[in-house]
This record gives C-alpha cells, structure tokens and sequence, in this order.
C-alpha cells in the first residue's frame, strides 16, 4: 500500500509548484540496497546520516571521503516511486531547546552564518536576539539550520522516528535494519560534546565573546544559554516542533 505523503495535499497546485512537497522532497534520501527513505534534518545529526548513506550506496569508502557530502546534498534525493513504495523510513529528531541553542553555538558564533545591517556592516548577536531574529521571521524564510523539524517531514508517517538525545540506540535499531551509522560528530567538530561545558547565563552574551571563550577551549552548556525569556521565546516560536518531539518521546529529554 503506498505510503501517505504530509505536504502534497496543502497546496491543490502542480507537485512542482508546492514549495512545502518540494522542500520535504529535498532531504528525503534513498537507502538504495534497503529500499528505505531516510529524512534528514540539519543540526540532527544530519552529517552522520547523510555520510553513512554515502558508505551504504556504495559511494564512499572511508572517512577520508567526509567532505564529498557537503557538496552533494541532493545526490541520493529520492524520486516520487521511491517515495512512494519504500520498505522502510525514518527520521532523527531533536529537543528544539538543544537544536537552535546548537545551531547559535556552532553557525552563528563561529560566524557560518553572518548577519550584516543595511549598511552591510556586521551584527553581533546574542543568543536572546538571535531568537527574536527567528521570531520576525516566515517559515519559507527560515535557514535549514533553524527551520521547523516539522516542515522537512515528507510522510503522515514514519517506520521509526528517533531522537537525537538517543542516538546511540537510534544506530542500534538502524542496524538490525540493515544501515549502519558513522557517528561523524567528534570528526567534523560540529557539536560541543568534546568541548569543556561552561555553567552561567550567557543568554545576553554577544556571540564574538562566546567565540573567545570557544577558542580558549570552552564552550558554554546548552542551558546556560537561556533565562526565561528565551525559554518562551522558543516555546512561541518551535511550539509544533515540542509538541511534535513531545508526541513520540515525552518530555524526559527536552531541555526544559
């Protein structure tokens, strides 16, 4: 029986022209001798997945080959037909606390993502008006890094939704499934699991400090980087997101 899709009723236009079909579409990824869909969402450990996808379609061999992902997002894009008759799917999700505290930590203080004002000169963010940038907002305006989990699912629903918080029994499961999984997050640096974890507030804290504090070889907690304003601020903005995380995993591994 196919496989309902999530997006391609929102809009009654031609598939091409339905930018929420489109953009799920674009981070559904082949697992060619499994016949599985695997969606990727950035900052979920979307760089292991995407790495280990590679090994299992025969296009890499090793480690080595690490940097050939980053220039081949859509190479494993699923078709329609693969969409449709998959036999497997599933999807990594994340406490949206963690995820946008993560995404701040990694793209915005190591200055992957720069803001400049109408001048074009550069802005130096904190943690608190980084969320209310993402509060002004449209969705559709969002950088993958920060947009909704919700909007990159492609299906009504999933074989297997796991959480990042879990990831190491996530990697179990997908391997009595047939996937193996390169956990890529200490190689390519992306997280702070290997970094010194500072206590503190730093909600405040301008985004070039915090990179001082990063190169002196610390990095502050992901709680230390919200009071109860950008709490509620997240609460507002990811709340679909919550609830989304909320309804597969509880509440034991939110942040808050």
């Amino acid at each position: 029986m196919p496989r309902l899709l999530k997006n391609v009723r929102l809009d009654h236009s031609t598939v091409s022209q339905n930018e929420m079909y489109t953009f799920s579409l674009k981070h559904a990824l082949s697992i060619y001798p499994l016949d599985a869909i695997c969606t990727f969402i950035p900052k979920n450990a979307c760089s292991s997945l995407r790495y280990s996808i590679a090994i299992s379609n025969g296009f890499l061999k090793d480690i080595n080959d690490i940097k050939w992902i980053d220039q081949n997002n859509q190479t494993f894009m699923s078709t329609q037909r693969e969409i449709s008759i998959a036999s497997y799917t599933f999807v990594v999700l994340r406490c949206p606390y963690t995820r946008v505290a993560s995404c701040f930590l990694d793209k915005i203080v190591d200055e992957k993502i720069k803001f400049n004002d109408n001048l074009g000169n550069k802005v130096n963010l904190n943690f608190n008006e980084f969320l209310s940038y993402i509060k002004s907002q449209n969705n559709s305006d969002m950088d993958e890094h920060w947009r909704h989990q919700s909007d990159f699912l492609h299906y009504e629903r999933y074989d297997d939704y796991f959480s990042l918080e879990s990831f190491s029994e996530a990697m179990k499961t997908l391997d009595v499934n047939g996937f193996k999984v390169y956990d890529t997050r200490t190689v390519l640096k992306h997280d702070i699991s290997g970094i010194k974890r500072i206590d503190g507030d730093y909600s405040k804290t301008k985004a070039d400090v915090i990179k001082n504090i990063k190169e002196e070889g610390s990095v502050p907690s992901y709680k230390s980087m919200y009071s109860d304003e950008e709490i509620e601020l997240v609460d507002d903005i990811f709340r679909d997101d919550i609830n989304l995380y909320k309804s597969h995993f509880g509440d034991r591994d939110l942040l808050f």
